[in-house]
């Protein structure tokens, strides 16, 4: 009995809904039309820079770059010589980096 009730309910909404016109349906009011405006100015562009600003490098940042410029020369003077020992760069560049910042 409740499952003939409950059936002939959902029969009933689903039959309302489909009979129903879509614009009823819907509870939103309509928007108006946008309004035409003058489009904004475009933003000013930030002044360009004549010059490259750039910070100078730490002492310890200089240090950094010397100890790698001179592990890379010791790398390729090693590559050229075959006498890496099977080390890959990363390896090497490793050790090396390690060993200079310790003397």
């Amino acid at each position: 009995m409740l499952n003939k009730v409950l059936g002939a309910a959902a029969a009933a909404v689903l039959v309302a809904s489909l009979t129903t016109p879509v614009a009823a349906q819907t509870a939103q009011p309509a928007k108006p039309a946008p309004t035409q405006t003058a489009p904004a100015a475009p933003a000013q562009p930030a002044a360009p820079a004549t010059e490259t600003e750039k910070k100078e490098a730490t002492p310890a940042q200089q240090a950094a770059r010397n100890r790698m410029k001179e592990c890379g020369a010791e790398w390729q003077k090693m590559k050229a010589e075959n006498k890496t020992g099977g080390k890959t760069w990363r390896q090497f560049s490793s050790e090396c980096l390690k060993a200079k910042r310790t003397n």
